[in-house]
């Protein structure tokens, strides 16, 4: 299983290449701070699923805020991997 600080460092990277936003920490709230429209959210889910290596499901989207929640949620489908 990957250590959380390795997916935090992996969906660093996803921001950074494809959204081209370099500065965030856990606490960063996802549409508050980043002001992400639609197709970003979008982008973000699929370039998630391809570098994980998961599939998200109908209902995950539920309670994702911050980045936290991102990282939380990638933690749980690679557990059951």
């Amino acid at each position: 299983m990957m250590e959380r600080e390795a997916i935090l460092d992996g969906v660093r990277q996803v921001f950074a290449d494809e959204l081209r936003i370099r500065e965030i920490t856990e606490e960063t709230h996802l549409l508050r701070d980043l002001k992400l429209d639609s197709i970003q959210q979008l982008t973000l889910v699929v370039e998630l699923e391809n570098r994980f290596r998961v599939a998200f499901g109908e209902g995950d989207e539920t309670g994702i805020e911050r980045v936290k929640d991102v990282v939380d949620l990638l933690e749980r489908r690679l557990l059951r991997s």
